[in-house]
């Protein structure tokens, strides 16, 4: 599922193809997926407007347009993403987008529908539906703000990281492995944290995903690639997303994967040494795999 790093490795690889451009056809290919607008609606919309400024907020990417005359919102969710290159599925494609002096359209593929394809008259309407869904982008939240956050809920650390009202852009993968880096246990009680776990978690969020937009994002199955059909190279580097059963990079106890409350159908990757269960205390490492 695309995460911050990924849809910003996105967002960075879209600028200097869309930005400033004119969009010469857009087709919507799914009605589905359209949010309050219908697919010729879209069409009319947004053809022969100028992309100003494309960003992201959490996990969506936002296209602004020139003069104000609407945003575009693109939620890509679980399988949703960009194509500079012919995809390898066209029965995949949901939006394309022509552009003033571009030979390929800009493909916008989703494998399981489950993405959206949002329209804003203009950028209040836009924010608003951001206020609603987000909190504080992670890249952006100060300790402060991650503290007095985490202090409001009795939930585990890592189901309330990955609640988009209170810290937007982190899921799964990348939870994990802010968690690692930062000693913490995953079901450990979010306001139950001290303040140096905080800063911790705080200090491991700036770190993890810098590391991650650097590699261009996670590629763990055909899920997610980067708008020229590549893998993200994340996985080559991470301490916990898929190693169950292999040596924790740390201390050489073996990775473990789990399910956890809050956390529905979702694997949790953890080291029972580096992350214990009970503040102060380390269990000791597997036999024969290191120790601490």
């Amino acid at each position: 599922m695309p995460e911050l790093p990924e849809v910003e490795t996105m967002v960075r690889s879209l600028r200097p193809v869309l930005e400033g451009r004119k969009l010469l056809a857009v087709r919507a290919l799914d009605d589905l997926m359209l949010v309050g607008c219908t697919a010729r609606g879209l069409e009319l919309a947004a053809t022969g407007a100028s992309i100003d400024r494309i960003t992201r907020r959490g996990k969506w990417v936002v296209f602004s347009f020139k003069n104000h005359t609407g945003v575009i919102v693109i939620q890509p969710r679980m399988t949703g993403g960009f194509w500079l290159v012919p995809p390898p599925r066209h029965d995949h494609v949901r939006l394309i987008f022509e552009v003033d002096g571009r030979g390929d359209p800009v493909w916008f593929c989703d494998t399981r529908r489950l993405g959206k394809i949002a329209w804003h008259p203009d950028s209040a309407s836009a924010l608003s539906a951001f206020a609603r869904s987000h909190g504080p982008d992670a890249l952006e939240i100060t300790e402060a703000e991650l503290a007095a956050s985490l202090k409001k809920t009795t939930r585990g650390i890592k189901p309330t990281l990955m609640d988009q009202h209170i810290l937007a852009g982190v899921g799964n993968i990348y939870a994990d492995e802010i968690l690692f880096q930062s000693g913490i246990h995953p079901e450990r009680p979010a306001r139950g944290l001290r303040r140096s776990e905080v800063a911790a978690i705080h200090a491991s969020l700036t770190e993890v995903l810098t590391r991650a937009i650097a590699a261009e994002g996670t590629s763990f199955d055909a899920g997610y690639r980067t708008v020229l059909g590549l893998e993200g190279g994340f996985l080559a580097q991470n301490a916990m997303y898929g190693r169950a059963g292999q040596p924790c990079k740390r201390c050489g106890n073996l990775v473990e994967k789990t399910k956890i409350p809050g956390l529905i159908g979702r694997p949790t990757y953890l080291c029972r040494v580096c992350q214990p269960r009970s503040p102060g205390r380390r269990p000791r490492a597997s036999r024969g795999q290191g120790s601490v």
